[in-house]
């Protein structure tokens, strides 16, 4: 079996319900199933670029988020990283990891120029 030390991961736009200015003390069930979609996402996408290779990485592995978002309206950066915890952990699942190593944690945004927006991931060494 091979190794690899990083993954270069596209995921899906965050759903809405995930955001956290968006709950507005709504109960935690509303938005369950959409947490159960996003932890399934990072973990299928993941899975599938790893394939049959194991990922090995120090302590702290590096990761870069970048939202491409749908659109050019602006968006608070700490609130899309919150909201795409879920996905963060699927992630983690699929290497078998913990996501604590995930260090630093890089954030940057842009615009998708097809209008539907997504996430790029770069874990490791990319």
């Amino acid at each position: 079996m091979s190794e690899v030390t990083g993954l270069a991961l596209l995921l899906p736009w965050p759903d809405m319900r995930l955001m956290p200015n968006r709950k507005n003390g709504r109960h935690w069930g509303g938005s369950q199933s959409a947490k159960e979609q996003a932890r399934r996402d990072g973990r299928v996408v993941a899975v599938a670029e790893l394939g049959r290779r194991r990922f090995i990485g120090s302590d702290r592995i590096p990761v870069k988020v970048t939202f491409m978002s749908p659109d050019r309206r602006g968006r608070d950066l700490d609130n899309l990283l919150a909201c795409i915890k879920p996905q963060i952990d699927g992630i983690a699942k699929a290497l078998g990891i913990d996501d604590r190593r995930f260090r630093p944690l890089v954030v940057d945004d842009g615009v998708d120029p097809a209008k539907r927006g997504y996430l790029k991931i770069k874990v490791g060494d990319v």
